[in-house]
């Protein structure tokens, strides 16, 4: 399962978003600003607040790296 944690007005989030599209990967996405509960997850999962966070299976990536985006896709046959 592929997640992506993020905010509409987050630059990062979109262009995290707008990649996987490109690359036909499905993805769902958590907003986290609008639940509390989605921030605590956010947090648990990665350590940390910001977003963009992308989940694959048990991984978990923080930011925005095309590299390790195209690792995970790799990886995950995705």
């Amino acid at each position: 399962m592929v997640k992506v944690y993020s905010v509409e007005w987050c630059p990062p989030c979109n262009k995290l978003k707008k990649y996987l599209d490109k690359k036909g990967v499905n993805y769902e996405v958590v907003t986290v600003a609008d639940s509390k509960e989605e921030r605590e997850e956010v947090l648990k999962i990665s350590g940390q607040r910001s977003v963009p966070v992308l989940k694959v299976n048990d991984e978990v990536l923080v930011g925005f790296e095309k590299e390790e985006v195209d690792r995970l896709i790799e990886k995950y046959n995705l």
